[in-house]
Order: structure tokens, then C-alpha cells, then sequence
């Protein structure tokens, strides 16, 4: 099994082969835990994303920038739980505000006393009338496309080709298609992502390309009158960072306003990614409904819709036949726990200080990747956006995600067993992740970080000659 696993890496040159043996020799209990576990769990993981060859790494504890696995090996962590942990791992403000909440209960399934402060403060830091708080983004996108559809009384949803948007069937679609099926760059086609869809999802889904309002106009001008909502990332983060161009957004809620649909802004990745605040309105474009995950929470479960009231105002019971609300339930809903560290992290943690350091300190690994580019002539940028930036191995800005289908994400694997054998998770697993500062790094992280890039490199360099001969 040992050589099957370096088969895999033979065309990527005798440096990528020598960092997966280095790998398999220094994760031999993730090895062991994997092939016990996969007979079990498929691939051995609870998410598809957390799979990459030959196998995973399996953790056991976290604290501050820093993860151990189960082979005792130390890594400074710029995964940062895909962007959730802008607080850092077993934040000690955190941890103590919620080992009292341990000892008042973690569930009560009645509503919560915090809520009463906290209203104010999301309210005012997201920019929106109401909300209602749901457990993960997923959750969130699926209540938002409900609730539009219920708004408009339309059922076509409009979601851009590239954009992850969580696994609900509605938009389960065109994120990663294969090219040959993707149809024409400038009229994509909707590629379902799974099995276990039913083709009857397909007709309610359009696809139009990101930074592009052309393809949008012909849709609307065909079907506006039967679209509910457009869904979009304000910046794209599920296809490395892919920035808005001047004029996009505005566009969009123009054209939303002129035909009566919701705009809903995914910022489930976005959220206080660039500070105390959203990417619609560092952008100043306002939607009807916004999503927001992962950061808001500290490290625990939660995620909220929100936007505004004429929308937000439709939840609730239905009371009779005529008068039928919008469904939104959940166990779990704003458990205690999870209010307590949201509220922790927004009025404590996540504070303008933190996030200048947190920027400066991602500033210096931007500059690094540059330095390392030039200095080995490997086409590529770093694209930022707050407190995170992802590697983007072209020579021209990428624009959409037809630009980013042709790039060689076959360098990214090299660079990532490199850096994990030097202690270093570079980034979120996968060549179209990015990385993600917290407020526990240290200079000293970055100094790190840099050191085992320099050598990383070495290891790409002679990757990418090999690539080029495939």
C-alpha cells in the first residue's frame, strides 16, 4: 500500500515523490487510522473537502496558531477551520465565557436571554432590519433561497458558475463542472455537481458567469418574470479570492431592483473576513438577504439569514390557510453555547486591533509568495481580500471561474506536502482554498511560515517542469 500511494505522484518529479514519502513516514498513524476507518466512514472523513491523497491528516488537539496531530507532529495552522477561526484555536476569552456556559447548560430549546443584546449589535455590525439564526451555511442559503422564493412567488433561482453555496440541491450546481460539459463561456450550462438530485431541480437553476452582467440581461430579459432570486459571493472564496470588477455588483442589484428579485449575498465566507463588517458593504451594495457562517461563531456551530424586514417579516407560523408563513425551525437554533461565543467574538475578541495585525501579518505572506515567485518564474499572484489571500498560479487576473479551469492546479500538491513536512498547513485543503490568519499568530508564525515556503518552492520549481512535459 506504502509504493501505491507514491505511484500516484511519480509524474510530479523526484522532489513531490521524496515530500509524500517524507509525509507517509511521518504519518504512519493517520495511515493506519484511515485505512481502519474508510472501511466504515467512505473516504474516512465527515466532509468531502477534508479528503486528499494518499490520505488525511488526523488531529488531536488545538490551541492558539498551532494543531497537533496523532503522530505528535506540530503544525502552525493557516487553515483556520476554512476561515472560521479568525479567532484562533482554544481562544482563552472564548474558552472561559464558554465554561460557564458549560455550567448553565449548552441547550435549552427556549429562546435565549443574550439575544436581547445581541439583536442590536448584529443588526447594526451586518447592516440589516432582521434575522433569524440557523447552525451551519448551508442551513442558512437553504432558508434565504426559501425565503425569496416565498417574497417573489417565483421559483428559478440565478447562481453563478463556480460558487459554492453549500450542499442543498438547489445550488448544487455548475461548481466544479467538468469543461466539457460546462457549455459556452458566456452562456454556461447548469452541471449538476452530485447524485441523488432530481433532474426536476435542473429546470429551476440558471448559471451565468461572475463579473459578467451580459449573460444575466439575456436571462432576464427571457425569464426575469418567473426568477426569484440571484445568489452570488459579493467576492468569490470558493475558487481562490476572485474580486468583484468595478461596476459588477451595482449592476446586479440594478437589474434585481428592475425585475422584482430577491439578491441575496452569500457571505458566509465573506463575513468579518476584512473587519467588523460585510464585503457588501466595503463594496456599498446593499442586498435584500444576506448569509452569514463560519467567522461569526468563534469556532461553534451557527450561521444567520437576515436582511430586510418586508422579507425577513414573512417567518413565522402558519396561523390558517390564508395566512401561511415561512418555515424556519431547528433544534439547535441559537443554542446558548454558540450565542455566547458569537458574542464573545464580536464585542471582545475580533477587535480593530486584532484586525490591523491580522492584516499586516497576511500582508508579509502575500509579499513573500510574490518575492518566490519572481525569484523562480513561476506565473502566478497572491489575491487577498482582509485578513486571508490565496495562491493563484496565472500570469493574468483571474476573472471568473472559465480563468481559473485552465490554470495548473497540479502545483498546489507539491506545495502542500512540502510545507506539512516543515510544520506548516498552508492553506484550506485544495488547490482553489486560501489561507486565513487569526488573532494568535505571531511574527514568529509568518517567519515561519516564509522558511518553509522558501524550500516549498524548490519543490514546485521542478513540479512544474514535469507538469509541462505531461
Amino acid at each position: 500500500m506504502y509504493e501505491a500511494y507514491l505511484a500516484d505522484f511519480e509524474d510530479y518529479g523526484p522532489k513531490t515523490v521524496d515530500e509524500v514519502r517524507k509525509y507517509l513516514d511521518r504519518t504512519r498513524r493517520s495511515r493506519e487510522i484511515f485505512e481502519k476507518i474508510s472501511e466504515y466512514i467512505p473516504y474516512g472523513v465527515n466532509s468531502n473537502q477534508r479528503y486528499y491523497p494518499p490520505y488525511p491528516i488526523y488531529m488531536k488537539r488545538a490551541r492558539g496558531s498551532r494543531i497537533w496531530d496523532v503522530d505528535d507532529n506540530e503544525y502552525i495552522d493557516f487553515n483556520m477551520g476554512y476561515g472560521s477561526l479568525l479567532v484562533g484555536h482554544a481562544n482563552p476569552t472564548i474558552n472561559e465565557a464558554l465554561h460557564k456556559q458549560l455550567e448553565d447548560g449548552i441547550l435549552y430549546t427556549f429562546p435565549y436571554y443574550l439575544l436581547e443584546e445581541l439583536t442590536d449589535i448584529i443588526t447594526d455590525i451586518l447592516n440589516i432590519d432582521m434575522f433569524r439564526f440557523s447552525n451551519s451555511g448551508s442551513e442558512a442559503v437553504m432558508f434565504a433561497i426559501r425565503l425569496a422564493r416565498a417574497f417573489t412567488g417565483r421559483d428559478i433561482i440565478i447562481k453563478v458558475e463556480g460558487s459554492y453555496h453549500g450542499t442543498y440541491d438547489n445550488v448544487l450546481f455548475s461548481i466544479w463542472p467538468f469543461r466539457g460539459l460546462a457549455g459556452p463561456r458566456k452562456m454556461p450550462v447548469s452541471v449538476l455537481e452530485t447524485m441523488g438530485v432530481p433532474d426536476a431541480m435542473e429546470d429551476l437553476v440558471r448559471i451565468v458567469p461572475f463579473n459578467d452582467v451580459d449573460p444575466l440581461v439575456d436571462i432576464l430579459e427571457e425569464e426575469g418574470d418567473d426568477v426569484a432570486a440571484i445568489i452570488v459571493e459579493p467576492v468569490m472564496m470558493n475558487a481562490g479570492i476572485i474580486k468583484p470588477e468595478k461596476g459588477y455588483l451595482e449592476s446586479l442589484r440594478k437589474l434585481a431592483y428592475e425585475y422584482d428579485i430577491v439578491l441575496i449575498f452569500d457571505e458566509v465566507k465573506t463575513v468579518l473576513r476584512a473587519g467588523l463588517t460585510t464585503a457588501s458593504q466595503l463594496y456599498g451594495v446593499e442586498p435584500d438577504i444576506i448569509t452569514a457562517a463560519k467567522a461569526i461563531g468563534g469556532g461553534t456551530v451557527i450561521s444567520l439569514v437576515g436582511g430586510i424586514e418586508e422579507i425577513m417579516s414573512l417567518v413565522g407560523p402558519t396561523e390558517s390557510i390564508r395566512e401561511q408563513g415561512v418555515v424556519h425551525a431547528g433544534t439547535y437554533n441559537a443554542n446558548p453555547l454558540s450565542l455566547r461565543a458569537l458574542y464573545v467574538t464580536l464585542t471582545e475578541v475580533l477587535t480593530e486591533k486584532a484586525y490591523k495585525s491580522m492584516m499586516k501579518l497576511n500582508r508579509e505572506i502575500i509579499d513573500g509568495y510574490t518575492e518566490l515567485l519572481n525569484e523562480y518564474d513561476i506565473p502566478g499572484y497572491v489575491e487577498e481580500f482582509g485578513v486571508s489571500g490565496a495562491l493563484i498560479f496565472s500570469e493574468n487576473r483571474v476573472k471568473n471561474f472559465r480563468d481559473l479551469m485552465n490554470l495548473p492546479f497540479d502545483l498546489w500538491y507539491p506545495l502542500y506536502y512540502a510545507m506539512l513536512n516543515r510544520g506548516v498547513i498552508p492553506m484550506a485543503t485544495g488547490p482553489e482554498e486560501m489561507w486565513t490568519l487569526s488573532v494568535q499568530h505571531t511574527e514568529d508564525d509568518i517567519e515561519k511560515y516564509i522558511e518553509a515556503l522558501a524550500d516549498a518552492f524548490e519543490v514546485v520549481s521542478e513540479a512544474k517542469r514535469y507538469v509541462e512535459e505531461w
